[in-house]
């Protein structure tokens, strides 16, 4: 069975002969010690077949952060001054460091225009169909993927400005947002009639590690209608939509399950945030992507805490289907490669259909971490 099939019975909730793994990997030390030679995307399927990744979006370039790419996108496709902008990055982080504005009135006066659906079309169409085929060859998944209005939308004014212009210039707001939920519809669009896989990830950060960022009742009358448009294509051709949001998320998956109609939810993050078996036993028909701790467990924790954290997803939740296993959000540079490494393969050592729960739970016993509590 190629992963393929194995994403497609997955996302279906059937059971393919093993639970597949899911990553966003921005790792330096697994990309030049994986990835081999050839161009970025070829580089990329490699490194990603090499360490056990069976399903990616990302197509990590260690010399230019994925900041930059979306600066370049709003110089190209919103018509904006590229002499106002600049990134600066440090390691593995990258920030907008000038704006040609800094308070409301220069916002005002520099406000994207909409894009144009040839120019992105011209510009995407060939890139998710060599991805595909590059990937493909090397039996990797690869998911469409685009940024949701408001994380765009606060990225390109700043956040506080963003929160301020909320209260004092609603009108601004709502135009921006418009202009980045476009660009991500057009996406969308160009992606269902060529797809790489029948899924899209957006990816919207509306919540902290206390909860969230934004007034769910704002959201609900100002943002849901952006976030259906942006799915619409998606549903229309029978894919999946999968929504990402970094932080803590249980008050706002109503809005996002129940309201929107997402098909899963992506990273799920830990570290005091999320808790999975709650939400899988709150949506039991949603899919999930994710959970390992890749704030604590992946950088901090020894080989025996990353194959303990992945057998614990496997053994309560990997009998009921429809999860892909990864990171929390990203393995990113600080996580050594043996524990990335670990991960996956633990996924594919024990995460074979159907789950033998037995060995798990002796697995974990010769780990010293006792005999869990299954129903939990």
């Amino acid at each position: 069975m190629t992963n393929y099939e194995r994403f497609i019975k997955t996302i279906n909730f059937e059971y393919p002969d093993q639970i597949i793994t899911y990553d966003f990997v921005d790792n330096e030390n697994l990309f030049t010690s994986y990835g081999g030679e050839g161009d970025l995307v070829e580089r990329n399927a490699r490194m990603a077949k090499n360490i056990g990744l069976d399903v990616t979006r990302f197509v990590y370039d260690p010399k230019k952060h994925w900041m930059g790419a979306k600066i370049e996108n709003w110089i190209r496709f919103f018509g904006v001054d590229k002499n106002g902008w600049g990134v600066s990055q440090s390691g593995n982080t990258a920030w907008v460091s000038k704006r040609p504005f800094n308070n409301l009135k220069g916002l005002e006066k520099n406000m994207p225009k909409m894009p144009k659906r040839n120019e992105v079309e011209e510009w995407y169409k060939p890139i998710i169909k060599k991805i595909k085929e590059v990937y493909d060859q090397y039996n990797v998944v690869f998911i469409g993927a685009v940024e949701g209005p408001v994380t765009d939308a606060y990225t390109y004014c700043d956040m506080s400005l963003f929160c301020d212009a909320i209260y004092s210039a609603p009108e601004l707001v709502d135009e921006l947002m418009k202009v980045t939920c476009k660009f991500s519809e057009i996406i969308a669009e160009i992606f269902t009639e060529n797809p790489s896989a029948p899924l899209l990830f957006m990816g919207e950060d509306i919540a902290g590690s206390t909860g969230p960022i934004f007034n769910p009742d704002w959201l609900r009358s100002k943002v849901l209608y952006l976030w259906k448009k942006i799915m619409k294509p998606i549903k229309e051709n029978g894919f999946k939509f999968l929504y990402h949001s970094d932080g803590k998320m249980e008050n706002l998956l109503p809005l996002i399950f129940n309201e929107l109609g997402a098909d899963g939810f992506n990273p799920i993050e830990r570290n005091g945030c999320n808790d999975i078996f709650k939400i899988r036993k709150m949506y039991p028909n949603k899919l999930l992507f994710g959970n390992i701790c890749c704030a604590r467990t992946l950088p901090y924790g020894s080989i025996a805490d990353v194959e303990k954290e992945t057998l614990e997803l496997i053994l309560k939740i990997g009998p009921d289907g429809g999860i892909c296993i990864g990171s929390s959000s990203e393995v990113h540079d600080l996580v050594p490669p043996e524990n990335a490494l670990k991960m996956y393969k633990t996924v594919h050592e024990y995460g074979r259909y159907p789950i033998d729960e037995e060995k798990i739970i002796y697995r974990l016993k010769e780990l010293g971490y006792g005999n869990p509590n299954i129903g939990s």
